[in-house]
């Protein structure tokens, strides 16, 4: 399935799910208020989540900040909100407020670890960042490549490159990625 054709689908599906909130909300017989007001934020999150992937981040965060209107406390709109601005570096103390108030409701979910570790790290505080990645990798139920590319990258931020080496190669175990790949080969040129 080509991205495109991957796309499109995601938002006919989210588009079908919005329309049948706005017709549920018209004839409380077929949907309940509390029930259209519980699906809405998740129809959000899901568009918001295609254009992320798309690359269309203003639309995204758009629809991110939509669901979390209706839904403020929603960890996993918190988390994805938060972490997309990290990765691009964009409204770091914003992001990792949103993060951390995702770890308060889930304080035990590798990946909101991880992002509170990333933004921290782009915020170029490595050493702080650390011990979030640490705990996201033991509390993983399964092996990560993400988390092992963050943990590398930290490492190397803290010119331990042995222990970089090895958290990047667990990531390639997990993942091939030609990213992480020359993050090593830069590494032995070093």
């Amino acid at each position: 399935m080509t991205k495109k054709f991957a796309f499109v689908a995601v938002l006919i599906a989210c588009t079908v799910t919005m329309i049948s909130l706005a017709s549920a909300q018209d004839s409380t017989k077929r949907t309940r208020p509390d029930e259209s007001m519980r699906i809405a934020p998740i129809a959000h999150i899901t568009v918001g989540a295609a254009y992320e992937r798309k690359g269309d981040y203003a639309q995204a965060e758009k629809e991110f900040e939509k669901c979390l209107q209706l839904a403020p406390d929603f960890s996993e709109a918190l988390n994805y909100l938060g972490y997309m601005w990290a990765e691009h570096g964009w409204h770091l103390s914003k992001a990792r407020d949103l993060i951390e108030k995702a770890l308060k409701l889930e304080p035990k979910n590798a990946a909101y670890l991880d992002s509170l570790g990333w933004v921290l790290f782009k915020s170029d505080q490595a050493k702080e960042a650390l011990e979030y990645l640490l705990k996201a990798v033991e509390l993983s139920e399964e092996p990560d490549a993400t988390l092992y590319e963050h943990l590398g990258d930290i490492y190397a931020a803290l010119n331990q490159p042995d222990k970089a080496r090895d958290a990047w190669q667990k990531s390639l175990t997990v993942e091939p990625n030609e990213q992480v790949k020359k993050k090593m080969d830069e590494l032995k040129r070093r």
